[in-house]
Order: structure tokens, then C-alpha cells, then sequence
């Protein structure tokens, strides 16, 4: 019943899989694809099972160190933006759902707080050079969109950090998806293999997931930039 539940909840999850990318003929109609399916569960659908508040992991990172300019990569109905612009960071994210966008840019107008906002893909968000203090990448994927780490490791800044987590690939096996999910150390290689970055932590245990609740076999890291 749990890898059912769970099969049933990441029918529509994560921007970049494969499966999704070679069922549109171009870039363009799989982003609409992403971004109807994206509004559909995180602003459309009340039953669609996610937790609304802040990631753990992000928060224990946060409370660490002191406020600077974070980026929410997909950042959906802004649970993670709004946690950090609640505690002084100066904040963008994008998305390309832009209901969960528009609900983001709400709430931080009821709760008075900034945030900055752009409707934009992996693709087409320009990460800039030694731009960011705080990268989050949760639940967005195992980063395999051609150039993606290269794009974060340029935009943080000297000591910045970058917060990872998502699926391990057996959890997508337990849920009957062999190729869903990130491979054992494969994104902590990504950054220690060419070196100029010091892995804080990185863990790959049974929690509780973000996105369908259930306890799952996930991959956590923080890395900072040297």
C-alpha cells in the first residue's frame, strides 16, 4: 500500500526525469507539460500530499549560518523562500508553475515579507557568477540536465553553500521506477571530483520525504564552495 500511495504521488513529480523529457518533442512542451502538471498538484489539487512547511535540512543549515542572497531552485508554492525571507535572507526562487509562483508572491505580501520571483525553467534561469550565499535544490532532481552543477558551482560565492535532497534510487526501486532516484555518492562526486568544494554533510538513510510523506531511502548533502 505505501509504494502504491507513494507511485501514485510521484506520478507527476520532478521536472527533469527522463521519462518526461522524451515525451515531448521539444523543450518548450515538456515545460508546459511541467508547469500544468506542477500547478495542478501543488495549487489545484487540495489532496495532493506534501509537506507545506520548511525542509528540515534547509533549516538546520540556515540556522547555522548568517543571512545573505538565497536562490530556491523550483521553488513551487514557496514553503522554502518564505522560511528564509521570514529570517532576513534576501530571497529569489523560480519555478515554472506559475500558480505555485503567484501563491508564493501572495503569501509573502500577507506575511510582509520580500521575495523576489521569476517564471523560468533549469534551462533558462540565468544562475549568474558568485551571486548566491544559500543554493537549494530540493526535490527538483538528481541534476542531470547537461551543464546544471557546472551553473551552481558558478553562481555561488566563495563560502556559499548549496543544499541538496532528494530520492535514492533504491527508493525508486522500491516504488517499481529503476531509473528514478539518485545513484549512491553520484551527486557528492559531482562536487568533489574536480575539487574547490568541502562536503559538510552528506548522508543516504530512510526518512521521511518531503513530497508523498512516507518514510523512503533519501539522499541529503551540504556542500560549501572554497
Amino acid at each position: 500500500m505505501k509504494v502504491f500511495k507513494i507511485i501514485l504521488l510521484l506520478s507527476a513529480i520532478f521536472c527533469c526525469t527522463v521519462t518526461l523529457a522524451q515525451s515531448a518533442t521539444s523543450i518548450e512542451e515538456r515545460n508546459e507539460l511541467i508547469r500544468a502538471r506542477w500547478n495542478r498538484s501543488l495549487v489545484d489539487n487540495p489532496s495532493y500530499t506534501f509537506n507545506k512547511e520548511a525542509n528540515n535540512l534547509l533549516q538546520q543549515t540556515a540556522e547555522s549560518v548568517k543571512p545573505g542572497k538565497a536562490l530556491c531552485v523550483a521553488m513551487g508554492q514557496g514553503r522554502n523562500a518564505l522560511y528564509l525571507a521570514r529570517n532576513g535572507w534576501d530571497v529569489t526562487g523560480f519555478d515554472l508553475a506559475d500558480k505555485a509562483v503567484a501563491y508564493a508572491d501572495n503569501q509573502a505580501k500577507v506575511e510582509n515579507v520580500e521575495l523576489t520571483t521569476e517564471i523560468a525553467s533549469f534551462e533558462t534561469f540565468d544562475y549568474g557568477t558568485e551571486k548566491w550565499d544559500l543554493i537549494t535544490w530540493l526535490y527538483g532532481g538528481c541534476l542531470e540536465i547537461d551543464g546544471i552543477a557546472k551553473k551552481i558551482k558558478t553562481a555561488l560565492k566563495p563560502g556559499g553553500l548549496f543544499v541538496f535532497e532528494f530520492f535514492h534510487r533504491e527508493a525508486g526501486i522500491e516504488m517499481g521506477r529503476p531509473d528514478f532516484g539518485c545513484e549512491k555518492n553520484v551527486i557528492r562526486e559531482m562536487f568533489t571530483t574536480e575539487g574547490g568544494f568541502e562536503v559538510l554533510l552528506y548522508e543516504e538513510k530512510e526518512d521521511v520525504a518531503d513530497y508523498g510523506m512516507e518514510k523512503n531511502k533519501l539522499i541529503y548533502m551540504v556542500v560549501t564552495k572554497l
